[in-house]
C-alpha cells in the first residue's frame, strides 16, 4: 500500500501574546522530500543541503508583495556553489553543485550574494556579504541585519523538517522611533525547548500545528505555501545560450549535430535546443 501523499508545505505566522516578536514557522517536509527526488545529492552534503533551505525560506517572510529574492553561496573553503531563488508566492528553486558534495561544514569562507527583485523596479536591490569562517546561521543573521535591517534569528528543528524565524516587533512608538529593539538572541533561548518540543513532534496537519503554538500563547495570523516550482522552458534555456555564446553558436554543435542536449540544473528537466 502506497504511503499517503504529504500535504504541501507552508509557512504560519505568529504573534506573542505580549506583542514582543513575530514567529515565522515553516513545516517543511514537503518541500525537502521534493528536494530529494529532484537532486542526487546523498549523505552529508544533502544533510546540509536540507540545512540551509529550511534556514533561508522563511526570509520568504520578509518580502513585499510580488518581491524574488536570490541567495547565491560562493564558498572557497570548503568549495560549493549554492543558488536559491524564492518568492513572496512560495515558490523555490535550488541548486547546489557539485553534485557529489560530501560535507557537512560547521563554517565556510567565501561570498553571500543577495538580489532582490521588486514589481516595477528595473534593478534589483543587490548585497554582498563576505564569510570567513562563519557559520550558516551567522551569515543569515549577518544578511537580516546587512541586508534587511532588522535583527531576528532562526531555529532549526533537530528530529523534523521545520525551522522557525524570530522577528522583533517594537513595543510603542516612542520605542520604534528611536530605533530600539528587544534582543531576540534572548528571547529565542527562552522558546529553544519550547519550539524543540512542537517541532519534535513533526506535525504536518495546519490546525495541529497552530493549535500546538496556540498552547504556548501565540496567535495565529497567516499562512502560505512553499513549493519548489521552476519556471524553466525550451525559449527560455535557447535565450540563454544565444545570450551566453551569442558569437560561438556555430561552435556550440559538432558536425550533423542538429540539436543540444541541456539539462536545467534547478528541477533537472531536459531540454533538445535544436540548430
Amino acid at each position: 500500500m502506497n504511503a499517503p501523499a504529504l500535504p504541501e508545505s507552508r509557512i504560519y505566522t505568529f504573534v506573542d501574546e505580549t506583542r514582543t516578536f513575530v514567529l515565522h514557522f515553516l513545516e517543511g517536509q514537503k518541500l525537502i522530500q521534493d528536494l530529494a527526488l529532484i537532486h542526487p545529492i546523498t549523505g552529508l552534503g544533502f544533510a546540509y543541503f536540507r540545512k540551509v533551505v529550511l534556514t533561508v525560506q522563511p526570509l520568504i517572510c520578509l518580502l513585499k508583495p510580488g518581491e524574488h529574492l536570490g541567495i547565491y553561496l560562493d564558498s572557497s573553503a570548503p568549495y560549493f556553489r549554492l543558488k536559491l531563488e524564492t518568492s513572496t508566492g512560495g515558490n523555490m528553486r535550488t541548486m547546489l553543485l557539485p553534485e557529489d558534495f560530501q560535507e557537512f561544514p560547521e563554517t565556510f569562507t567565501g561570498l553571500l550574494r543577495l538580489n532582490k527583485f521588486s514589481p516595477n523596479q528595473p534593478t534589483p536591490y543587490q548585497s554582498l556579504v563576505e564569510a570567513e569562517g562563519l557559520t550558516l546561521n551567522s551569515l543569515i543573521n549577518r544578511v537580516l541585519a546587512d541586508s534587511f535591517q532588522n535583527q531576528g534569528s532562526v531555529l532549526l528543528g533537530e528530529r523534523s523538517d521545520q525551522s522557525a524565524l524570530l522577528l522583533p516587533l517594537p513595543e510603542d512608538p516612542q520605542q520604534a522611533d528611536s530605533g530600539e529593539v528587544p534582543d531576540v538572541s534572548e528571547q529565542l533561548a527562552t522558546l529553544v525547548p519550547m519550539l524543540q518540543t512542537v517541532m519534535s513532534q513533526a506535525l504536518l496537519a495546519p490546525e495541529a500545528i497552530v493549535a500546538a503554538l496556540t498552547e504556548h500563547g501565540f496567535q495565529h495570523l497567516a499562512g502560505r505555501t512553499v513549493r519548489f516550482r521552476c519556471e524553466c522552458s525550451l525559449e527560455r534555456m535557447a535565450q540563454n545560450i544565444v545570450m551566453a555564446y551569442r558569437n560561438e553558436l556555430d561552435s556550440l554543435f559538432d558536425p550533423g549535430q542538429e540539436a543540444l542536449a541541456i539539462t536545467c540544473e534547478y528541477c533537472k528537466a531536459q531540454y533538445a535546443v535544436t540548430r
